[in-house]
């Protein structure tokens, strides 16, 4: 006898996303990844221009004088501060629309979230039954154990030596943990 058998392996099941059975859950999810593209594209163009600021020194005088004087200047030194003032802003107005979007989403996940119960009802009946069943057999075999103890320990017999092999996770074998899950999976349907 094989103690340990492998069983025979499940379906394959996937239980679907919240995106997947509900469009409107999966256009917000959508916006939000684009947005939180932009944000990290927002971020870095920060990091490097504030870099930039760091490293490069303003030119001494404005494009303005610089063209006057015959001189050429870098133009874009004197954008860098409005360019960073209005990246702050835009990543601002980003995190603010992440924000909201969140809560359509919280708002929606609801909804969402009955439509994958009812896409996996059948299945997860099933492994409740399976459990159930399993828990049936291990509270028979259980039983049979407690039995045996039973008639060893009317005996007077000094049993233990044999090693108290009592599966005491399963609780009492005539109303333990496996009576309360039986019960419980009765009250929800999901066994006769």
């Amino acid at each position: 006898m094989a103690v340990f058998k492998k069983s025979a392996p499940a379906a394959e099941f996937r239980v679907p996303s919240l995106g997947e059975v509900d469009a409107e859950y999966h256009e917000l999810e959508q916006k939000i990844v684009g947005l939180r593209n932009d944000q990290s594209a927002t971020a870095r163009e920060i990091a490097e221009l504030e870099q930039d600021l760091r490293t490069r020194r303003a030119p001494a005088m404005s494009s303005g004088v610089a063209a006057l004087l015959g001189e050429v200047v870098d133009t874009t030194l004197e954008k860098r501060p409005a360019r960073l003032v209005e990246l702050r802003k835009h990543a601002a107005d980003i995190e603010a629309a992440v924000e909201i979007l969140q809560r359509h989403l919280a708002d929606r996940r609801g909804q969402a979230s009955a439509a994958v119960r009812a896409a996996v009802k059948d299945e997860y009946r099933r492994r409740v039954a399976a459990v159930a069943e399993a828990l049936l057999q291990a509270n028979v075999a259980h039983l049979e154990l407690v039995e045996i103890i039973d008639q060893l320990e009317r005996g007077d017999v000094a049993w233990t030596a044999l090693g108290p092999m009592q599966p005491n996770f399963l609780g009492d074998a005539r109303d333990g943990h496996v009576h309360r899950y039986l019960k419980e999976a009765r009250e929800l349907g999901y066994v006769a």
